[in-house]
């Protein structure tokens, strides 16, 4: 039998991806996904073993990137950081430029239903297929499909709205 740090340890990279979904910078996605483990460890006594683990790891995920989009909110906007500056490689205007594309992505997903929000998260960011969307949504593969042809169009007329 798995032990739960074992399945937490595999979920890890998973639950990074679905916090960078929600919350669209990496760092504080790194940070989510920690602080989600953290509390999936502590309430390991509440995991139903003959249930599927990460639907559930995934809920305190959400859960836990709600939370920190919640206090962004109450967080000024960003300038432009010291280290673009100083850093080789890409330069500083060419940094900004892919931040302001993101900002701009992370703008209009905020600006989407939840539900649009949570299966492009799913299928973009957990990179999970149509049938593991179908069964964590516990909807069937066609509503997949459409449900995320929907949401596309709707995160591109957000982006064509700004």
């Amino acid at each position: 039998m798995t032990t739960f740090d074992t399945m937490l340890s595999d979920a890890a990279p998973r639950a990074v991806r679905a916090a960078l979904g929600w919350l669209g910078d990496e760092q504080e996605a790194r940070e989510a996904a920690q602080e989600a483990l953290l509390k999936a460890h502590r309430a390991r006594g509440r995991f139903d073993r003959s249930r599927p683990f990460y639907p559930w790891l995934r809920r305190i995920v959400r859960n836990t990137c709600f939370d920190r989009l919640a206090r962004r909110k109450h967080r000024e906007a960003p300038g432009l950081r010291d280290e673009w500056v100083a850093s080789e490689g890409p330069t500083a205007l060419d940094r900004l430029a892919q931040e302001e594309a993101i900002a701009a992505v992370r703008r209009g997903m905020d600006r989407l239903a939840e539900g649009h929000r949570e299966i492009l998260v799913l299928r973009h960011f957990e990179e999970l297929s149509y049938e593991e969307i179908a069964q964590e949504l516990d909807v069937p593969q066609g509503t997949v499909m459409s449900r995320l042809y929907r949401a596309r169009r709707a995160l591109v007329r957000a982006l064509e709205e700004r």
